[in-house]
């Protein structure tokens, strides 16, 4: 393989939870008698930080922000404990790379700790040399936490990929000088990953090609 590093994103790339996110909105729309999203509506409107879709989709001048999320977070947790996976084939990509000796590392806008318990459930923080999650629920920018590690850990001029679902993570692959993927089954509408410049995937097995 070609690269010295794979930094991996987790919500909507190794884990499947889009459904879950678009649920647990769903519900806090109809606990607000408003009208609920679909998908399309939803990937239109994500982004980080993550208040920018909430200004999107709720009045947020008659909510308290924290409060919206962690209504949200209760629900996203429902769910994912309920019937999310580990997108297919990931688990399988994740062996070949660390077989083929190449380091790998999760950075996430996830909260540490609800990542560390998704990450055990699965079981697959063996495949990992370092999971960063974020400090708090608010989803904002996970680049600095990558910078920090590449810095630490990594040879000047290491090759590197970054591998997510969304603009973000084209950002972060920029702004640490990687080549970046990105998957078509996660967060982001599709039209802006297709014209963002950065490789497309349409699945996350489909990654492997780029290796």
């Amino acid at each position: 393989m070609k690269y010295d590093l794979v930094i991996w994103d987790w919500n909507g790339t190794l884990l499947d939870d889009v459904s879950a996110s678009l649920r647990s909105v769903n519900d806090m729309l109809d606990r607000r008698n408003m009208e609920r999203i679909d998908l399309v509506r939803y990937r239109e409107c994500i982004g980080v930080p993550i208040r920018c879709f909430y200004e999107q989709v709720f009045d947020m001048e008659k909510e308290e922000y924290t409060s919206l999320l962690r209504e949200y977070n209760d629900g996203y947790e429902y769910y994912v404990n309920l019937d999310c996976t580990v997108a297919p084939g990931a688990e399988e990509l994740l062996g070949k790379i660390r077989n083929a000796g190449v380091r790998q590392i999760l950075v996430s806008s996830c909260e540490k700790n609800q990542l560390a318990d998704a990450i055990a459930k699965f079981d697959i923080g063996g495949y990992f040399d370092a999971v960063l999650g974020a400090e708090d629920f608010l989803a904002t920018s996970k680049i600095d936490r990558a910078v920090e590690y590449i810095n630490n850990n990594m040879k000047p001029g290491a090759k590197i990929l970054a591998v997510g679902d969304i603009i973000h993570d084209y950002d972060l692959a920029k702004t640490v000088g990687a080549d970046c993927v990105l998957v078509k089954t996660g967060h982001e509408n599709t039209k802006k990953i297709d014209s963002s410049g950065a490789n497309i995937a349409e699945t996350v097995a489909e990654v492997e090609k780029y290796l």
